[in-house]
């Protein structure tokens, strides 16, 4: 008896063990995937104050050199410049307006058609892209904006300048779109793993695939 007792003592160490372990890949593969994209989107915040830390003043220390009318000229040349910018993001504005509008008909009539013939789970999963996809445009619709008129600023000084700032806005875009949809779709499938019972995997990913 005690024989027996002992080795189901150590069968349910192992059992315990085992099971640990598995709780420590799962943890180690969920950091794998989520860590990097939180970084994105964090290193895309950094870029974003950086690009608006830059000032729209026509770089008065570079004309302290030069006389009355070159300092009368650069400011009439800011004016233009913001004039510009503010008529390019209000045209931006309007067209994301239409199109989300559009897009917003679309994906209430195409979700009612997915339902019939897909399930919930597949238009769980094409709403929550949908809204990704708007979202990752308005990102990068916004920093597009706010970052030309600056790194025409910047390159009034130097080309150097300029190209770093565009880079900088160009970053914000390329990681938040990567970033979010890293981060969307994990939380989709945790989602999924508790919402909806599934025959296998492989069928929870052809409802999230579509």
């Amino acid at each position: 008896a005690q024989a027996v007792s002992a080795q189901l003592s150590r069968l349910g160490r192992a059992r315990r063990a085992s099971h640990f372990a598995a709780m420590l890949d799962r943890m180690a593969v969920n950091c794998l995937i989520t860590l990097p994209a939180v970084l994105g989107l964090l290193w895309s915040a950094k870029e974003w104050i950086s690009v608006s830390r830059v000032k729209l003043d026509g770089h008065p220390e570079l004309l302290k050199t030069q006389d009355a009318k070159a300092q009368r000229n650069a400011q009439d040349i800011v004016n233009e410049m913001t004039k510009i910018a503010k008529t390019i993001q209000d045209g931006a504005m309007s067209f994301l307006f239409a199109e989300y509008t559009y897009m917003a008909v679309y994906i209430v009539l195409f979700s009612i058609i997915l339902i019939f013939f897909t399930g919930v789970p597949t238009t769980v999963a094409f709403v929550v892209g949908a809204v990704t996809s708007i979202l990752c445009g308005w990102i990068g619709m916004m920093i597009a904006v706010y970052t030309n008129v600056r790194t025409t600023h910047q390159c009034w000084m130097d080309l150097k300048s300029g190209y770093d700032v565009a880079i900088q806005g160009g970053s914000v875009m390329g990681l938040s779109l990567v970033s979010i949809g890293v981060v969307a779709l994990f939380l989709l499938i945790e989602a999924f793993k508790r919402a909806f019972v599934f025959e296998s995997t492989e069928s929870m990913f052809e409802a999230i695939a579509g």
